[in-house]
């Protein structure tokens, strides 16, 4: 599967932009992997909109970074809670170059996090964007993957009746 989605995993780390990617990572899925259209053209969509890892792990570290540094006590219910939060935040992200680091700031400031550690980690931010997109464009190609082996099983039981 790596080897059929590198042009996407190559474009994801470059442009930063998992909505961008998107045409890529559609034709290497149906041409490099031969997943039916059918699947990747409503799996992948759906995946880029709904489906970012990436994001959700970066506003989590970042919390309890900020957290930490602030001296505010965490306490297993608060790690919970920010999974969740996270989580949920990461699914309303736009698919956008840096849109992970202004989600998580404006998050975490509306939370009353001092965010003035943010500054560390923006020059930082380039590299983990490019790492963040492409564990977003590499799972949803993964789940992509995963549907289309399931749906060409089902087909194959349901010819063999």
């Amino acid at each position: 599967v790596a080897k059929g989605m590198l042009p996407a995993l190559a474009l994801a780390f470059f442009s930063k932009s998992s909505a961008a990617t998107l045409p890529v990572t559609m034709r290497c899925a149906q041409q490099n992997l031969g997943e039916k259209p059918q699947v990747a053209q409503f799996v992948l969509p759906m995946c880029t909109t709904i489906n970012m890892n990436g994001c959700a792990a970066f506003i989590f570290l970042t919390v309890v970074y900020l957290m930490q540094n602030a001296g505010i006590d965490i306490h297993p219910g608060v790690i919970v809670a920010w999974i969740f939060i996270a989580t949920l935040a990461a699914i309303g992200n736009a698919g956008v170059p840096m849109g992970c680091f202004f989600l998580s700031a404006s998050l975490l400031a509306s939370m009353n996090v001092p965010i003035l550690l943010m500054g560390v980690i923006l020059p930082f931010y380039a590299v983990v964007d490019m790492i963040e997109t492409s564990l977003n464009v590499w799972s949803d190609s993964s789940v992509s993957a995963m549907v289309d082996r399931d749906m060409k099983e089902l087909d194959a039981v349901a010819e063999s009746r």
